[in-house]
């Protein structure tokens, strides 16, 4: 009886055990403690208009936030063969449950795209933490979506 006991109970033990190679992937980012630099590239944009999205080439502007490590960025704008970048520093906040970086610019500059007139900006990740969006459209400005992407 002893001996069958154990032997349910080992292969009750062997049965529930994890093989490493079956443990599923656990996703998280979290940018305080992500390498940096990091590269945030704009691949679509989009209105509050349903079926509004554009993307890629056929978006009026491309656009990139380069984040580096001592919490500065440099946010880069290509319109027309024209590239134009302004600077600023960035923090990483927790607002409503989202994390996020806030972004203070040197200047005053057309890049910054926010609901009130300071030279800031609020980029937050979304709820599967892979995009990257800008909070400007909820004061009616355009749906900005970032994903990170390999620095040339």
């Amino acid at each position: 009886m002893k001996s069958f006991l154990l032997l349910v109970i080992s292969i009750f033990l062997f049965s529930c055990s994890n093989n490493d190679n079956e443990k599923p992937e656990i996703k998280t980012l979290d940018l305080s403690v992500m390498e940096y630099p990091q590269k945030w590239q704009l691949f679509k944009m989009s209105s509050s208009m349903p079926g509004s999205e554009i993307t890629g080439e056929d978006m009026e502007y491309q656009e990139y936030y380069l984040f580096k490590k001592n919490n500065t960025f440099i946010k880069t704008r290509i319109e027309d063969g024209i590239e134009i970048s302004f600077e600023g520093s960035f923090s990483i906040v927790n607002q409503n449950n989202e994390q996020g970086f806030l972004l203070e610019f040197n200047e005053e500059n057309r890049l910054i795209g926010n609901c009130s007139n300071k030279p800031e900006e609020y980029l937050y990740l979304d709820k599967d933490n892979e995009i990257l969006l800008n909070n400007w459209w909820a004061c009616d400005g355009p749906g900005l979506f970032y994903e990170q992407v390999a620095i040339d």
